[in-house]
C-alpha cells in the first residue's frame, strides 16, 4: 500500500508542527503518544517540514508556547488529537491555535475523531479530522492542499465543505504492511527528558528497586483479534504484527541511543501465537533487557511463561475485568474463572509479576455476580488486581448499548466526563452505593495485607519536591526483609509495595513509612474529597457536567 504522492509533490514548502496535548504537569509521568509520534515519522520521510511541541514538557501556558512556536516556525499546519477521554486538552490545543491565527489548518486524528467525527467536528475548532490511521491520511491531505485540489478525494477524511455541511470521505483501508512505516519520531517528541519518569509513577511498583530506569513503549501489532463489548479499536478491525525484524529495529534504536533497559509492549494483545512469543523472547534475550506485556490468560502454560520470564519478562498483565462466566461470557471475553485463575497461579510458579483489572457494571451483572467478584478480589491480594467499573466509551459496543437505552442522554457531556452509568441489572441505588464501596476500599487499600514496618530513614534525596525515605519491612507471604526506597506519593492512608522476593503486594501505613512528611489532615481532607466525589456520581447533572463544575470550583479556589 503506497501513498497516492504526485511527482511533483515537495512537502517542504509547507510547515506542520505536532502538538501533544498537556495530560501532565512538567516532570509527571505521561503514555507516549506513539500514534502521533508514527504519523511524524512517515510524513517526514516524504521530505515535509515538521516539529513538535510536547506540551507535557513546558510550563508556560499553552497559548504562550504555541504563539512562539508558530512565529520561530512559520507554521502552516496544527495537527494533535488522541483518545476521546482528553476532550479538554485536545480543545485546548485547537482553541488557543485559532486565537493566533484562524487561518492555521488544525488537523486532529485518533479515537476522538474516529469513535464520532460529527461530534468531534462540531464542537471543535477542526480543519480537518482524519478517521482510523492516519499515516497516508496526512501525507495526501497535505499533497492536495499543496496542489489546491479537492480534499474530498482524500480516504479517511472528514471536513466542513464552503456551505458547512460536513463531509466524510471514502474509508480508508488498514494499513495491512505496518513494516512499510517507519519507527516512531522520539528526539523531537522529548522523549530522552521523560523515559525517567516512569520509575517512580507508582505503575509499576518493582521498578522502583531498580538502580535507574530508562523505560519506553513499543506497539508491536495494530487491532486486537477479539471483540470484547467494553473495547474501541480506533486503527480498525483487523489484527495486523510487524514482523520482528521490524520491531527489533526499534528496539536497537532505543537501546543504543537511549541506553533503554525497560519496555513495554502497549500492545492490546502481544501475540496469540507461540512460536513468535518465544521467538521474541530468545532475540530480546541478548539485550538484557526487563519487558512487559498483555496476554490472554487462556494462553498461559508454566513452561512458556518461565522461557519468558528467563528471557526479561517481569510483569505480565491480563484482561480479567469478572469472575462470574455469565459477565464474561456477556463481555465475549471467551475466557472463564478458572482460566483467569489457573493464569494467575502459573505466573506466581514462574515469578512473574501479574495484574489485572476488575470491571463492574456490565448488562449481565447483578448484586450476586458482582459479589463474586469482589469477594475473589478480597480473598486474593497477592495479585494486586485492580477494582473498577466499566466506562461508556465511545464507539465500544457497551457505549452503543447505553445510547440505545437511553442512558447516555447527551453525547458532548458524556465524552467530555466518561461519567460512571449504571447499564447494569443492578437498580440505581444499589450501583452506586457499590460505587461508593469500591472507592472506599481502594481509597483505604483494603483488599491489601499488611506487611510488617521495621523502620524508616529519611534521606536527603528528593523526587519532585519529596523526600524519599528507607523502608525496612517483612513480606507477609514470603517473610524476606527487604529495603525500598519510596516516597509519599499521595494522600492515601497506606503504601503499596511489592515484595522484590515473591513479587506479591502488601501494604504499610503512610504515617509509619513517612513519619516526618505525613499529613493526617492531608489524608482526612482526600479521603473527605474522594467519597464525596464517589457519592456525586448518583446524580445525574454531576456526572454529565462535573467538566464545568471543577472549572467553576479552581476559580473559587485560586
Amino acid at each position: 500500500m503506497t501513498a497516492k504522492i504526485s511527482g511533483s509533490f515537495s512537502g517542504a514548502s509547507m510547515h506542520v508542527l505536532f502538538v501533544i496535548p498537556r495530560f501532565v504537569a512538567p516532570g509527571q509521568f505521561y503514555q507516549y503518544s506513539i500514534g502521533l509520534a508514527s504519523v511524524y515519522a512517515f510524513i517526514r520521510r516524504y521530505g515535509v517540514s515538521v516539529s513538535c511541541l510536547n506540551l507535557n514538557h513546558e510550563s508556560d501556558n499553552t497559548y504562550e508556547l504555541l504563539d512562539r512556536e508558530c512565529a520561530k516556525r512559520k507554521v502552516d499546519m496544527v495537527c494533535t488529537g488522541g483518545m476521546s477521554m482528553y476532550w479538554g486538552e485536545i480543545e485546548d490545543v485547537l482553541v488557543n491555535t485559532k486565537r493566533i491565527n484562524r487561518d492555521l489548518v488544525t488537523v486532529v486524528g485518533g479515537p476522538i475523531i474516529t469513535a464520532d467525527p460529527e461530534l468531534a467536528m462540531t464542537h471543535l475548532p477542526i480543519d480537518y479530522g482524519v478517521i482510523g490511521e492516519g499515516e497516508y491520511t496526512l501525507i495526501e491531505l497535505l499533497e492536495t492542499l499543496q496542489r489546491r485540489g479537492m480534499p474530498d478525494t482524500v480516504k479517511g477524511l472528514t471536513f466542513r465543505n464552503p456551505d458547512g455541511q460536513l463531509v466524510i470521505t471514502e474509508k480508508r483501508e488498514e494499513i495491512k504492511n505496518l513494516d512499510a512505516l517507519p519507527i516512531p519520531e522520539y528526539e523531537a517528541f522529548g522523549f530522552r527528558e521523560g523515559m525517567g519518569y516512569f520509575k517512580y509513577a507508582q505503575q509499576l511498583l518493582t521498578l522502583e528497586t531498580f538502580s535507574e530506569v530508562r523505560f519506553a513503549e513499543i506497539i508491536g501489532s495494530r487491532s486486537c483479534p477479539f471483540s470484547c463489548t467494553f473495547c474501541y479499536h480506533p486503527l480498525g478491525k483487523t489484527y495486523r504484527q510487524r514482523s520482528l525484524d521490524h520491531i527489533f529495529s526499534e528496539i536497537d534504536y532505543l537501546h543504543k541511543n537511549f541506553g533503554v533497559n525497560v519496555i513495554a509492549f502497549n500492545d492490546e494483545l502481544l501475540s496469540i501465537n507461540e512460536s513468535r512469543l518465544l521467538d521474541l523472547a530468545e532475540r530480546i534475550r541478548p539485550y538484557n533487557i526487563k519487558w512487559t506485556a498483555c496476554f490472554r490468560v487462556n494462553d498461559v502454560r508454566l513452561d512458556l511463561m518461565k522461557k519468558l520470564a528467563e528471557a526479561g519478562l517481569m510483569f505480565a498483565n491480563f484482561g480479567i475485568e469478572s469472575i462470574n462466566d455469565d459477565v464474561l461470557k456477556s463481555m465475549k471475553k471467551h475466557i472463564s474463572k478458572a482460566k483467569i485463575v489457573n493464569a494467575l497461579e502459573v505466573c506466581r510458579e514462574a515469578r512473574l509479576e501479574c495484574s489485572g483489572n476488575i470491571i463492574l457494571g456490565d448488562p449481565a451483572e447483578t448484586t450476586e455476580t458482582a459479589n463474586e467478584s469482589i469477594t475473589w478480589w478480597k480473598e486474593n491480594p497477592v495479585y494486586h488486581v485492580s477494582m473498577g467499573f466499566i466506562r461508556a466509551v465511545p464507539d465500544a459496543p457497551i457505549y452503543r448499548f447505553a445510547l440505545e437505552k437511553g442512558l447516555v442522554k447527551n453525547k458532548l457531556s458524556h465524552v467530555r466526563n466518561l461519567p460512571l452509568i449504571n447499564m447494569s441489572k443492578m437498580a440505581d441505588k444499589q450501583y452506586y452505593n457499590l460505587v461508593l464501596k469500591v472507592w472506599w476500599w481502594n481509597l483505604m487499600n483494603t483488599y491489601a495485607i499488611p506487611g510488617t514496618f521495621i523502620s524508616t530513614h529519611r534521606l536527603d534525596e528528593c523526587y519532585g519536591n519529596k523526600h524519599f525515605y528507607k523502608l525496612h519491612v517483612r513480606c507477609p507471604f514470603c517473610g524476606s526483609e527487604q529495603i525500598h526506597k519510596k516516597f509519599l506519593a499521595s494522600s492515601a492512608p497506606n503504601v503499596i509495595i511489592s515484595c522484590s522476593q515473591c513479587f506479591a503486594y502488601f501494604k504499610i501505613p503512610q504515617k509509619q513509612a513517612f513519619p516526618s512528611d505525613y499529613s493526617s489532615k492531608a489524608t482526612v481532607k482526600n479521603i473527605v474529597i474522594k467519597l464525596a466525589e464517589a457519592y456525586s456520581m448518583r446524580f445525574f447533572f454531576i456526572r454529565n457536567y462535573r467538566h464545568v463544575l471543577k472549572k467553576l470550583l479552581k476559580k473559587l479556589i485560586y
